[in-house]
């Protein structure tokens, strides 16, 4: 038999674009939309489905690969992620690494300036679970109130509003039982 040189003939349908139609996130499936055809219930490829597993599901409209063994439209895979109008890259800078949430949110890395960034929207928090302890290991300032549910610490001067909680005087100083005036 004479192999053939026209390489559509050779893949075949073993991979074609498609568009997410719908998805089913109880059985991590979706299907996609090639043309007019709609396919049955696919599974899309993870970042890692190991002992390490990352979820982020493919968006209906987002666009990606359905790769078919031997064509076989019924065993596909699809492989999300081939960006579009509807879903333009986040950046363009080759030096950041961009994670774009649809509610605004994003986690950035610039690593030729070394820094990261973490953006979520208004009324967006944050919590983090630590029963070990955490540690930051540099300057920290914080624009806004702190509520502290325990004992604070300090090895060195708390100052507020300019005075010294360590060195600070008193007015108003008297013997015995009278109290001292505030802080100097």
């Amino acid at each position: 038999m004479a192999r053939t040189a026209d390489p559509e003939q050779l893949t075949g349908e073993v991979i074609q674009l498609g568009t997410v139609a719908a998805v089913d996130y109880g059985a991590a499936t979706c299907t996609v939309t090639i043309g007019d055809l709609v396919t049955g219930e696919l599974p899309w490829f993870a970042w890692s489905a190991g002992g390490v597993r990352i979820w982020a599901a493919p968006t209906p409209g987002e666009q990606g690969a359905v790769l078919c063994p031997e064509g076989d439209l019924d065993n596909g895979l699809f492989l999300p992620g081939i960006y579009s109008d509807a879903f333009a890259p986040p950046s363009n800078d080759p030096n950041v690494v961009h994670i774009q949430m649809p509610d605004g949110a994003f986690i950035a890395y610039n690593h030729a300036s070394h820094a990261l960034t973490v953006t979520l929207p208004s009324g967006g928090t944050v919590t983090l679970d630590a029963p070990g302890g955490a540690t930051i290991n540099g300057d920290v300032t914080i624009n806004g109130n702190v509520t502290i549910a325990g004992k604070a610490e300090a090895s060195e001067d708390v100052v507020g509003g300019g005075i010294s909680l360590k060195g600070h005087k008193h007015s108003a100083v008297a013997a015995g039982t009278a109290q001292s005036g505030g802080p100097v």
